[in-house]
């Protein structure tokens, strides 16, 4: 396997601590937290250069706080600057680490969390042969962050970086904890994945049943065993009828050749699907004694192996082939938190807005008559909205951006934050109003100025990213070289409901041709209040 090394000398660069503080400050530029570290800036990130570099940095102190919904846990918080270096030092690594991490646990990767998840698992029940997907095996590992080895979990990460510098900053952020994994901080769903991704491997080829003779013979015997035994259904007994103990023992092997292909992992919730409940059940048991043996875990010994026709419980949810389904206690839970909003006097708005969380995992189930019932109908229509709306044609939501990416917050790096407009459109939004003093004429044909929720305005944008800038050979009046910008292949688009920003590109951009570039800057008022424009 081949390791990642000399990252360090990409993490070593203020252009670097600069993107992983944007990263880590994304939706949290009111925090005073966030403000106080960007009052002293550049300072601050050198300071953050200075420690990795000399590897002096130690981590702080641990704020505890305790969760206790859906249940009980421990999230432990850092100061701003302690984010920031931890950003900084798995900015350039963390995709090539992620890569490593099987296709099928995609925790923590973005754009694949939960949605992604039991996407994936309906889409291989519906399109896999039935026979392929028959039994589900779920599996839950036991206190899985708090029980993590230290020096388990520093053996498996060597095996994927050998940077000695990026080692020992990762070795003091394990190490700052006292048992376990913290939960709270950005490496804790890295090293989560990483620390079972060779489990996941191992598991997908049957824990390397074959490459033994001796756990072969043990395991081929305990099958056919197993078989004779449960044999209570016409389909086992026609196998039995047709080629007897031989082809029990073939059966085996092929099902050690082909794999586990339906293996998936969500950090610590395994799930398993296969055509044989025998083969399952030991699968079970292989899984147990090797998580135990060799990454000292324990599965909950809650586990069963059940009809995958009857719905796979995962998030919330319980997922078929064609639908998914609310989880009983989560649709119970929604219908009285609705309930007690509306009895409290709030309107439809304000219940959106108390339980959108509940709504939005609800929105992703099939669950249209459910919220027809409770009156949140229009939640459902938003949210629709909002995830399908492409303003471009011929580009996907795969291309859409947040107007943070393209944000220049110094005033030094305006040429690294240039980006070429190809198209904007100005338009109402679906999702975000406003209320406005409108004229409205009643059936006595009186005018009068009502107060109403009105749409506001939106920019959407259709733009490309700076590549580098190239010299052209040409020289200005003053006898400087001219140079010109090149710009990145690919396309993007982002919508933003900034005032400003769609103020001067109505004014402004109507008297440009399209295919210009500019740079979307942060600003700062005579009051200190920050603002954004193209400049």
């Amino acid at each position: 396997m081949k390791r990642l090394g000399n990252i360090s000398q990409e993490v070593e660069t203020l252009q670097n601590f600069r993107e992983a503080f944007f990263d880590f400050s994304r939706h949290k530029k009111s925090r005073l937290s966030v403000q106080a570290f960007e009052a002293e800036f550049e300072a601050n990130l050198q300071a953050l250069l200075n420690a990795y570099t000399h590897q002096t940095w130690h981590t702080s102190d641990y704020e505890a706080k305790p969760v206790e919904k859906p249940k009980h846990r421990i999230v432990n918080k850092l100061p701003v600057s302690d984010h920031v270096i931890q950003h900084a030092a798995m900015h350039t690594s963390e995709d090539k680490l992620r890569a490593k991490i099987p296709f099928n646990s995609p925790a923590g990767t973005k754009g694949r969390g939960t949605h992604f998840f039991y996407k994936i698992i309906k889409q291989d029940i519906f399109t896999s042969p039935q026979q392929d997907t028959f039994y589900c095996l779920p599996m839950d590992i036991h206190h899985y962050f708090q029980n993590v080895e230290h020096n388990l979990l520093k053996r498996e990460y060597r095996q994927y970086i050998k940077d000695r510098k990026l080692l020992a900053f990762i070795d003091e952020v394990v190490d700052s904890y006292a048992n376990g994994i913290v939960l709270g901080v950005k490496l804790t769903q890295l090293l989560g994945q990483l620390f079972l991704a060779r489990f996941d491997y191992l598991a997908m080829r049957c824990f390397d049943i074959l490459q033994d003779p001796e756990k072969h013979g043990y395991w081929q015997a305990r099958y056919v065993t197993d078989m004779l035994l449960t044999c209570r259904s016409e389909q086992q007994a026609r196998v039995l009828n047709v080629g007897g103990v031989k082809s029990l023992n073939e059966r085996f092997d092929r099902f050690c050749r082909e794999g586990l292909k339906h293996y998936y992992r969500f950090m610590d919730n395994i799930f398993i699907m296969h055509e044989d409940k025998v083969f399952l059940r030991l699968m079970a048991e292989l899984a147990v004694m090797v998580l135990a043996r060799d990454w000292k875990l324990s599965i909950n010994k809650s586990w069963n192996i059940h009809r995958t026709c009857d719905g796979i419980d995962f998030c919330g949810q319980k997922i078929f082939a064609d639908h998914a389904l609310l989880r009983k206690r989560t649709k119970q839970a929604l219908c009285a938190q609705v309930a007690r909003l509306r009895k409290r006097g709030l309107n439809d708005e304000q219940i959106r807005r108390k339980a959108a969380s509940r709504l939005g995992l609800a929105k992703h189930a099939d669950t249209k008559n459910l919220l027809n019932k409770i009156g949140m109908k229009k939640y459902g229509q938003i949210v629709k909205a909002r995830k399908g709306e492409v303003p471009f044609e011929g580009m996907s939501m795969a291309q859409k951006k947040h107007p943070g990416d393209i944000l220049c917050h110094n005033i030094e790096d305006y040429d690294k934050f240039l980006i070429l407009i190809e198209d904007y459109k100005i338009d109402k939004s679906r999702v975000d109003f406003k209320m406005e003093q409108v004229e409205e004429v009643d059936d006595q044909g009186v005018k009068h100025m009502v107060t109403k929720k009105v749409p506001k305005d939106r920019l959407a944008i259709r733009f490309r990213f700076i590549d580098h800038v190239k010299k052209t050979g040409l020289f200005d009046e003053q006898g400087d070289e001219i140079e010109e910008p090149v710009w990145q292949p690919e396309s993007w688009w982002l919508f933003t409901g900034s005032d400003i920003l769609v103020d001067q590109a109505r004014k402004e951009w109507e008297l440009l041709e399209k295919g210009f570039y500019t740079v979307a800057a942060e600003l700062t008022n005579k009051f200190g209040k920050k603002f954004y424009k193209f400049i």
